[in-house]
């Protein structure tokens, strides 16, 4: 599932951006092309609920590296914007998450936009019948 919310980041980045942004989703060693996104999972968890379903929240970290390292007011300019776009991204299956507790910083030139989608899943449970039980049932004195 993760890599299904990785592709509707970046689809919904492209919606938004258009094709003048490179999105990376992988490692780049050199020649990244700026401006451009890079989306990077953070500490993905998955805490239990009743019975066998769970909450899955998946925190993202997408980095905005821009022309200008200097200029911070595209980069202001860019977390708001992204505020909105990713309130809601649709996954390819179909189905569409809400963005939570987005927030962001600029640290040495480099925008850091963080984005929670979560969700409740239903943890498969293996069931395994009983074998044949048998029982004598009779009463005490009788």
């Amino acid at each position: 599932m993760l890599n299904e919310i990785i592709k509707g980041i970046s689809i919904k980045l492209n919606a938004a951006f258009g094709d003048g942004y490179e999105i990376y989703d992988k490692d780049v060693e050199q020649g990244l092309t700026e401006p451009c996104f890079f989306i990077d999972v953070l500490k993905p968890e998955i805490t239990p609920l009743l019975g066998t379903r769970g909450i899955r929240r998946n925190p993202f970290d997408i980095h905005y590296f821009p022309k200008d390292s200097r200029d911070n007011g595209e980069m202001y300019a860019v977390a708001e914007r992204l505020m909105y776009e990713l309130a809601f991204i649709t996954v390819p299956g179909g189905d569409q998450l809400r963005g939570t507790k987005m927030a962001y910083e600029i640290v040495e030139g480099v925008l850091h936009f963080f984005v929670n989608y979560n969700l409740t899943v239903i943890q498969p449970l293996e069931w395994i019948p009983m074998e044949t039980l048998t029982t004598d049932v009779g009463t005490k004195k009788g």
